[in-house]
């Protein structure tokens, strides 16, 4: 019986030093974040965990990942963070940022982002982001991230309540592999992690406005304050979003879901593998 993970496809595309190089493959689990945890042990600096069914994705807020086993990328890698942790607060954008340019790679050119972390295609979301920072094994810091990317899903692999607000590189014209998907999700990331971790968060920050999707959009957030509405401007240094009120001034949003007039809430809360 065949491997359904082909390893030779995905270490022949890999092309990072570190992020993903060491990879342990499960059938099935319930978070791939948990399990990378538990690989840095092992494995060291950049262990990467992919899960063909995951159970109990997660995502920020407590939230849950719809994963299609065989269909959907659950991806995990843990990293140790530098002297500089400052940067964590920048890392979910970067990682977002990293599955964008992997699906402009893999063909599909309409990815855009959206804060802090989403990936969309015409407005249906493609991928989410969780980063995760604990203690690491031995001492330190480090940060596991998370993804979730729809890759090989047709319409129907989808729940009815996401049918038309969720899609897949499959369904944006990318017929690709999870080995390439994978892959190439680290050749994106590795380079982003090691500006981050040089302190460059500026180069990153400018390279995600790059692909931003709602400048100049009147957009709602909801943040757990309440809701905060006005246009999207710009991202501050730290990676929040800047926006101009109706009023004039401008406020400075650092967590929260960014809602435009043509979405609907429920495109909310797949935001992990």
């Amino acid at each position: 019986m065949a491997d359904p993970f082909d390893r030779a496809r995905y270490t022949a595309r890999l092309n990072t030093r570190q992020a993903g190089v060491r990879l342990l493959v499960r059938e099935t689990t319930a978070s791939t974040n948990d399990d990378a945890w538990e690989a840095m042990a092992t494995l060291g600096d950049g262990a990467a965990v992919i899960a063909l069914e995951q159970t109990a994705g997660r995502g920020r807020a407590g939230r849950s990942w719809a994963h299609a086993p065989g269909k959907g990328l659950a991806l995990s890698v843990a990293l140790r963070l530098g002297c500089d942790v400052r940067q964590a607060g920048v890392i979910p954008l970067a990682a977002g940022l990293a599955v964008t340019q992997a699906a402009h790679a893999l063909g599909v050119k309409s990815a855009r982002l959206k804060w802090p972390n989403d990936v969309l295609v015409g407005g249906a979301k493609l991928a989410g982001v969780l980063c995760e920072v604990r203690r690491a094994p031995g001492g330190g810091d480090a940060v596991v991230i998370g993804i979730g990317l729809n890759v090989a899903h047709t319409a129907q692999d989808f729940p009815a309540e996401l049918a038309g607000l969720a899609t897949s590189l499959k369904l944006a014209g990318a017929e690709v592999t999870l080995e390439d998907a994978a892959a190439e999700v680290l050749n994106r990331l590795e380079p982003l992690w090691n500006e981050l971790q040089e302190g460059d968060r500026a180069a990153v920050l400018a390279e995600w406005t790059r692909w931003g999707a709602h400048w100049g959009q009147w957009i709602t957030v909801r943040t757990p304050s309440g809701p905060v509405e006005g246009t999207a401007v710009r991202l501050d240094t730290d990676g929040g979003l800047v926006l101009k009120l109706a009023e004039g001034p401008e406020t400075i949003v650092i967590a929260g879901d960014v809602h435009t007039s043509t979405q609907d809430s429920s495109t909310e809360g797949c935001d992990v593998a």
